[in-house]
């Protein structure tokens, strides 16, 4: 099964978090059921890493509901996502010969310096960097 380069990515950097950022409750939507605007989401973005063997990762979340994984500067994963309430799910693009997985994951934090604080599908936090914009 293929994840989400921003979840396995996130799982190993987990302890590299910043202890001391700021953490900033996420508002939940007026009305449950009330999907956020793509503009307005705090996830917009770009953010990344290192992998286990050294590679570069990236997952950049785009405005118009797109996103796209890469690892060592190769794309990994498209497909699109949704931010509803406290839950953002990301639904990969259906590639030749495999099959493509919803992973929603629980958006607990949005920190100061943009990073992600996460609850995984399997109940584990996570905090994900977010990168410098260019």
């Amino acid at each position: 099964m293929k994840k989400i380069v921003a979840v396995a990515g996130a799982r190993l950097l987990a302890a590299c978090g910043d202890a001391e950022a700021e953490v900033e409750p996420v508002e939940e939507a007026a009305e449950a059921g009330e999907q956020v605007s793509m503009a307005e989401s705090p996830l917009v973005g770009s953010y990344g890493g290192t992998t286990d063997e050294g590679e570069p990762w990236t997952s950049t979340i785009n405005a118009d509901g797109s996103y796209e994984d890469t690892v060592g500067g190769e794309v990994t994963e498209t497909g699109s996502w949704t931010h509803e309430n406290d839950e953002i799910c990301f639904n990969p693009s259906v590639m030749d010969g495999e099959t493509a997985e919803q992973t929603c994951m629980a958006l607990l934090a949005v920190n100061d310096d943009g990073s992600l604080q996460l609850r995984t599908p399997d109940g584990g936090e996570i905090m994900v960097p977010k990168l410098a914009e260019e």
